[in-house]
């Protein structure tokens, strides 16, 4: 059943006559043959579609002759190869090979191809440029065989072309990028490193190496930054674990021993990863912050530290304190705070200067942290005011041991500028109470304990007690009350008469301020005139007294024309006097005889060392104005005769706790007889007038007839009567 070729010859063979008589038939069986061609046309036809249809381009190319110069000329090329170099397939087949190469790569071109030939090889794989028709420039893989005829003689070449322009174009703008980024890492002042997981340095740039002062070999190979400090590195190390493709940077800033000293710097890491997720590479920018963290460690000093005492202030001291609180908490412990203040600082500064006065605020300062357990805290908050934070103390025992001592150390005197000192101190002690409490609570406890010590006469210690919680809560609720009061008008003066012992008669009148309280009623100096003190109202309420009075005397002197002239004391604070120009300015405006104005003032005040000579000059220009003087409360204070002749007064008023007894049969009357009279003859013996307060009987009048006083008042003669009752009492007399 199976089909066979043959090759079937057939021969007439004729008579002799020439007529045909039959075939002679050869036949030659050529299956083989035929099959043979059969699969060389299949061959043929596979390699023509093979060919044409190739997705690279495909050319036969004839050989280079012995000419340098010689060229290779397209034998065939195909579909693709045309499309890739822009040519009709009628133009490629009347062009060489060198037609369409690139000028800089056609040398190269040739030289391999006559290699090919002549060292009898097979094939060789070059990249090259090729020119397309319309001027692009085109890379191929060129990959050339070298086909041979059946006697192996070189016939012609089949040359494969695949266009790579894509991945040349990327390659080359990678190496463009490369080379910016190397040019760019090179030349900036930043610090730029690469290194492996473990540490190991694969690259330092020139800014990298100059800074530590090596080599790139130095650098790479080592570990980076092997002089970086130990803690600052392991933490370093730390957060570069933490790194991950969702987080891959971070930013550390470390100390690194450099050859300029240890220094801080600033590091933005970037972690590189494989296709798997792991760490293959970290690249790290670093710049120098050493300025930038100096400058922040001044002002985090600054924003903690007192600059005088070099001790925490109140921020820092606060803040450990709420700390403190905190761990109390936790461990069931308590916590103490010493509020200190140095008495009479401000007499130390008036007197030594500001100077003196900082010398020994420092001074103070070490001694106090002298004396604590390293883990106390010692703090100024300003002025001459310490506090000190104990931690871990089980009763109020052992604190006022410690107060006891922190007394004992500042006992001794100390030295500034050749002039020793001897300083005490009111020491206010708070104990925590509960786990609530509030470090806000607890130093105001402390605060309000401090100012009780100094209420009971300074240089001592008070335990903090909740009757002083609410002393302070009526003060502030009664300050509240005073400026308000100083704003709606609610002060009243009363008047009570000066009696001039010769006659009996007025001679003059005290002006006295009284507050009347919305819901008090009418409230005496006594009750509020040291708030008005410490908070500076004192003032402005002396300021209106001084007007009220005034105003109330000339109405008076109106009144009464053919009455000797009578004369109005006004008691003013020592900021007061130190406004004479504002006494001008109220006589000046009421019309008042400035003779018939005394003012007023306490002995204690007068003394002062600290406010003596601007007293003094302030009491002159009093006087240049014509008003009387009159030292207040004499015998009260601690003056010497030397301030008292001094001072430019006209009347000393003696205190009435000196004339208490007179006229009483008890012990004690005749020396209180002497005192007072002894008293009256020195205020003579100066050429002063002297008027004596309290005279509350007739037998007080009498003795006080006999030692020669001037004038006399108290309630004997007349309460203190607002300004009607003055009036009606005067019509009277």
């Amino acid at each position: 059943g199976h089909v066979v070729w043959a090759l079937l010859s057939v021969s007439m063979v004729h008579d002799e006559e020439g007529e045909p008589l039959y075939f002679v038939s050869q036949i030659q069986n050529i299956s083989e043959r035929k099959r043979a061609e059969e699969a060389l046309k299949e061959s043929e036809q596979r390699f023509r579609s093979t060919f044409e249809d190739a997705p690279i381009g495909v050319a036969l190319v004839g050989l280079p002759s012995s000419s340098p110069d010689s060229a290779t000329r397209y034998l065939r090329v195909n579909r693709a190869l045309c499309e890739m170099l822009g040519y009709a397939e009628e133009e490629l087949l009347s062009m060489t090979s060198s037609d369409v190469t690139h000028p800089e790569d056609l040398e190269e071109s040739r030289a391999r191809a006559k290699r090919l030939v002549e060292a009898g090889g097979s094939k060789y794989t070059i990249e090259k440029r090729y020119v397309r028709s319309d001027g692009r420039v085109v890379w191929a893989m060129l990959n050339v065989s070298l086909v041979r005829d059946s006697e192996g003689s070189p016939s012609h070449f089949v040359s494969q072309y695949q266009d790579v322009t894509q991945r040349k174009e990327t390659e080359e703008a990678l190496r463009r990028s490369e080379e910016r980024y190397r040019n760019v890492v090179e030349e900036q002042t930043e610090l730029v490193c690469r290194f492996l997981p473990d540490l190991t340095l694969t690259f330092a740039n020139d800014a990298y190496c100059r800074y530590f002062e090596k080599s790139s070999e130095e650098l790479v190979g080592g570990r980076f930054l092997d002089d970086v400090r130990e803690a600052d590195h392991a933490y370093y190390e730390e957060q570069l674990t933490r790194l991950n493709p969702e987080s891959p940077t971070a930013t550390v800033e470390e100390r690194a021993l450099t050859p300029g000293g240890l220094r801080w710097l600033h590091w933005a890491d970037t972690a590189i990863f494989d296709v798997d997720g792991r760490i293959v590479e970290y690249q790290s920018v670093g710049r120098d912050v050493t300025e930038r963290r100096e400058a922040e460690e001044r002002l985090e000093y600054q924003a903690f530290y007192d600059p005088l005492t070099r001790l925490p202030n109140r921020a820092l001291f606060m803040d450990r304190l709420d700390h403190a609180l905190s761990r109390a908490n936790r461990q069931e412990s308590k916590v103490a705070v010493l509020f200190v203040d140095l008495d009479n600082f401000k007499v130390i500064n008036d007197s030594l200067g500001h100077e003196a006065g900082d010398q020994l605020l420092v001074a103070v300062g070490e001694r106090l942290k002298g004396c604590l357990r390293p883990e106390d805290t010692a703090a100024r908050l300003g002025g001459d005011e310490f506090t000190i934070l104990i931690e871990d103390v089980n009763n109020v025992n052992e604190l006022t041991l410690i107060a006891e001592r922190i007394t004992e150390i500042l006992q001794p005197p100390f030295a500034l500028e050749e002039q020793e000192l001897f300083v005490t101190i009111s020491i206010g002690i708070a104990f925590s109470s509960s786990a609530e409490e509030r470090s806000e609570n607890l130093l105001r406890a402390a605060d309000l304990a401090m100012y009780r010590a100094k209420q009971r006469g300074k240089a001592r210690y008070e335990v903090f007690d909740r009757s002083m919680h609410t002393n302070a809560l009526e003060r502030l609720v009664l300050e509240t009350e005073l400026r308000r009061a100083v704003e709606l008008g609610e002060f009243k003066v009363y008047y009570q008469p000066i009696v001039a012992v010769e006659n009996g008669r007025i001679a003059g009148l005290e002006a006295l301020v009284r507050w009347e309280h919305p819901k008090r009623g009418l409230l005496l100096p006594r009750e509020f005139l040291s708030i008005a003190e410490e908070t500076g109202l004192i003032v402005r309420i002396d300021h209106w007294v001084l007007r009220e009075a005034c105003k109330q005397a000339r109405a008076w002197q109106e009144r009464y024309p053919n009455a000797p002239l009578l004369t109005v004391a006004v008691n003013v604070s020592p900021k007061q006097i130190f406004h004479p120009e504002l006494v001008a300015k109220i006589l000046g405006e009421i019309g008042i005889d400035p003779s018939t104005l005394h003012v007023e003032i306490t002995e204690d005040a007068m003394m002062k060392s600290n406010a003596a000579r601007s007293a003094d000059y302030a009491l002159r220009a009093l006087k240049d104005l014509g008003v009387k003087l009159a030292m207040d409360d004499f015998g009260m204070g601690y003056s010497s005769l030397a301030h008292l002749k001094r001072f430019p007064v006209d009347f000393l008023k003696i205190d009435r706790s000196f004339i208490n007894a007179l006229g009483q049969d008890i012990n004690g009357t005749s020396k209180d007889l002497e005192i007072v009279s002894a008293m009256i003859h020195l205020t003579h013996a100066l050429g002063l007038k002297v008027v004596v307060e309290g005279v509350e009987s007739l037998e007080q009048l009498e003795q006080l007839q006999g030692m020669g006083c001037d004038f006399v008042q108290g309630n004997y003669f007349s309460e203190p009567l607002p300004g009607e009752g003055i009036s009606v009492l005067m019509d009277i007399l």
